[in-house]
């Protein structure tokens, strides 16, 4: 039995070992245009099949002749990178952000991930925005870095960065019409458009302009496992042994830190929470509550609401400012477990989602890259199915996914009825652009920024499936669901307006100066 365990294991790393080099080999050749045409076709089919809305911005007329005149453009052999740019501007042209595809990398054989950890792209320590057409560092998570947080980026490996940013300004999209998303989310987003668009290097050199002087750097690729560096010189100090009563209260310690930490939605790695709250002391009579929401992902989203909405009702604020610049999106539990505290009225979330076919939202499980995953979906799948007869109804011949949102929800009890700001730019998207129409459909809001990313009425996320194409190894994310919030508003495809618009600066909040003010006032 052991010997026959051992065998199986055996075989089972050098089939992964093997599958990693063929992989590897692959996405480095050039592919035949017989082979891409075949790719083109797998996606439009995919799309075709899985998206539950697929020609809401884009008439079918027009996207079969923007495939048609792909196929035709390719007429000699080309890389996955070289076909990812020319296949992204015409899924992009969809309008929808949450349909997307990316190339593909390099993957690392068990041997490599052992020395060295999980690779990394060079700009990975690095965070970027961008202001007038300008990419400039804002943030740095490695310490021993030099590049200087603030410098313009004018440069990588002598390619201009406008020419760059143009360039990737291509490859994604918002949702609908909208023209404030991509500024932004390219921005911030430049190193990773930079390694989607690049052959994977281990170094990058980049040409860097603060105040008057100008310098360059290079920037290295990271591996999550650092190696230790001992001196000859180094003594070894024993390591004094704690008592019993050290050990516990050091256990109690660790487990109130980490009990915070998923409050707040702690990033081990940018070391920031997702979550903040504070009040902002004003001229007026209460200070102003402050609520900083990064994303709605990761973390234990009630108690952090529960405790937030308390201090305010304690503190008799009458101002609350929610933040959602810059937040992407995420769970749609965690956007309805925070409108309840908003509002005072009973009311329905989401309206049931459309989807193609009833059993759509399974295609994850059943297409996974994971044999345990696709073994678990096999053997479950009679619940599964018995999951969907309950959960997923046609109607008008069309099959639509109930979730318990789309039931009429009431208010918590002590939900806050004060005066609420919300501030708002292009990269309010998903869920922040979910639970901004509700508040800008029932006026229980003042709206202060830009417009947001995503469309007011409703987006194409839910679950996602990720299509791989045969040849190229291209990954496509389709969104299953057709997800809205029960208000619309004409015309369609743009996103939630500001009340008062005011345009990012860099280096000053005039969004929340002006919010403070008006408390003032």
């Amino acid at each position: 039995m052991i010997r026959t365990l051992f065998l199986y294991v055996l075989i089972l790393l050098l089939t992964a070992c093997s599958s990693v080099k063929k992989y590897n080999q692959q996405i480095s050749e050039l592919h035949s245009p017989e082979e891409i045409h075949d790719d083109i076709d797998f996606a439009y089919r995919k799309l075709q099949k899985l998206h539950p809305d697929l020609y809401w911005y884009i008439s079918k007329d027009s996207l079969d002749k923007k495939i048609d005149g792909l196929k035709k453009s390719i007429k000699k052999p080309v890389s996955s990178i070289i076909f990812y740019k020319k296949l992204a501007p015409v899924v992009a042209s969809i309008r929808q952000g949450h349909t997307a595809i990316y190339p593909p990398y390099k993957k690392q054989t068990r041997r490599e991930k052992k020395i060295k950890g999980k690779r990394s792209y060079p700009f990975k320590s690095l965070a970027f925005h961008s202001v007038d057409n300008k990419v400039y560092v804002e943030k740095n998570y490695e310490k021993s870095d030099t590049l200087v947080v603030g410098s313009e980026v004018l440069s990588v490996d002598h390619q201009k960065t406008s020419d760059l940013l143009v360039s990737f300004q291509k490859l994604h999209t918002g949702d609908g019409y909208n023209r404030t998303f991509i500024p932004k989310y390219i921005g911030h987003g430049f190193g990773v458009f930079y390694a989607r668009t690049h052959q994977q290097k281990d170094s990058v050199l980049v040409k860097l302009k603060t105040g008057d002087s100008i310098y360059s750097r290079y920037v290295h690729a990271g591996y999550s496992k650092k190696i230790k560096k001992i001196k000859k010189d180094t003594i070894t100090v024993p390591v004094e042994k704690k008592s019993k009563s050290d050990k516990k209260i050091a256990r109690k310690k660790n487990k109130e830190v980490r009990k915070q930490h998923n409050k707040y939605g702690f990033d081990t790695y940018k070391k920031e929470y997702n979550r903040n709250f504070k009040f902002i002391i004003s001229d007026s009579t209460s200070a102003i509550a402050y609520m900083k929401i990064r994303s709605f992902t990761n973390g234990n989203y009630k108690d952090f609401y529960e405790e937030s909405f308390s201090k305010i009702d304690s503190a008799s604020s009458k101002n609350l400012i929610i933040d959602l610049r810059g937040n992407l999106g995420g769970r749609l539990a965690e956007i309805e477990e925070l409108y309840s505290y908003l509002t005072d009225k009973e009311y329905v979330f989401i309206e049931k989602a459309k989807m193609t076919k009833r059993l759509s939202f399974l295609y994850p499980l059943f297409h996974t890259k994971s044999w345990i995953g696709k073994t678990g979906a096999i053997l479950f799948s009679p619940v599964l199915t018995t999951y969907q007869f309950f959960k997923v109804k046609k109607e008008k011949g069309d099959p639509y996914f109930k979730f318990k949102y789309s039931k009429l929800r009431t208010p918590k009890s002590n939900s806050y009825t004060g005066k609420l700001y919300v501030l708002i730019d292009g990269e309010s998207f998903s869920a922040s652009s979910i639970l901004s129409t509700h508040l800008k459909a029932t006026k229980r809001a003042t709206f202060v920024g830009e417009e947001t990313g995503g469309a007011y009425n409703g987006t194409i996320a839910g679950f996602f499936a990720y299509v791989e194409l045969p040849n190229s190894k291209i990954n496509m994310r389709v969104g299953l669901m057709k997800i809205n919030a029960p208000h619309t508003v004409e015309p369609d495809g743009f996103g939630i307006k500001p009340d008062v618009y005011i345009e990012t600066k860099k280096g000053v909040d005039k969004e929340l100066e002006w919010v403070v003010q008006d408390v003032n006032k």
